[in-house]
């Protein structure tokens, strides 16, 4: 992998090896970039390539974070993702508790995500074709809200450690989501898109067990 360190903007020249190597990773150092906040996050959003950002304060790490948890377009910045899943794993009980401040601070945009993410237990099931199934999960408190703040929820679904939050599942938050479920609505994706990923072990078993293959493998083993 090519790391390139830089800010942001990103000068014209590196920019360019992106584009004639793929395998070039961008790290954006946080405190020297003329863009910061929710213009940096905007500016690599529509990028998409692949990079991350340097932080050298906790004050800054804190800042673009709360930006992240309540952006409305998807972007993919792995310190982002990793912080805020150790944020829900801390606010469910199932992570020592290292964060109290940050998260009692942000903790309306936190509960907003376990909802949203707590739900996708019913939203496995849901990609299931049958249409009792589907019924069964309809049957369920429906909520049709479009609104995309906190959308980032589903940038958190191809990272395996991200599964230890479904150790707890408030059943209060198991809702439909009629557009969320349904919509291509994620960066012109629908939610399965993001859902159905090798590191997501609920999809993998529930995939498995629907086509069969889970007990092909399983008679397999057995001979």
């Amino acid at each position: 992998m090519n790391v390139i360190e830089t800010t942001a903007p990103i000068e014209l020249e590196e920019l360019k090896l992106f584009f004639n190597d793929k395998d070039t990773f961008y790290l954006i150092h946080y405190e020297e970039s003329t863009l910061q906040g929710s213009k940096l996050l905007t500016y690599l959003g529509n990028l998409e390539i692949p990079c991350d950002i340097g932080f050298t304060t906790q004050e800054a790490f804190d800042e673009m974070t709360k930006h992240y948890l309540e952006a409305n377009f998807i972007v993919n910045i792995p310190i982002l993702k990793d912080r805020v899943i150790n944020l829900l794993l801390q606010m469910k009980g199932l992570a020592e508790l290292t964060e109290k401040e940050f998260i009692d601070a942000n903790v309306d945009i936190l509960k907003e995500w376990t909802k949203k993410l707590d739900a996708l237990t019913l939203y496995n099931l849901y990609t299931v074709d049958s249409p009792t199934i589907k019924d069964y999960v309809m049957s369920y408190p429906e909520d049709d809200t479009k609104d995309l703040t906190g959308v980032n929820f589903v940038s958190l679904l191809d990272q395996e450690k991200f599964f230890m939050f479904y150790g707890r599942v408030i059943p209060e938050h198991k809702v439909y989501y009629k557009s969320y479920f349904n919509d291509y609505m994620f960066k012109g994706n629908n939610l399965y898109s993001y859902w159905a990923n090798e590191n997501n072990p609920m999809f993998l078993l529930t995939s498995g067990i629907a086509t069969g293959k889970l007990q092909e493998k399983e008679n397999a083993t057995s001979v």
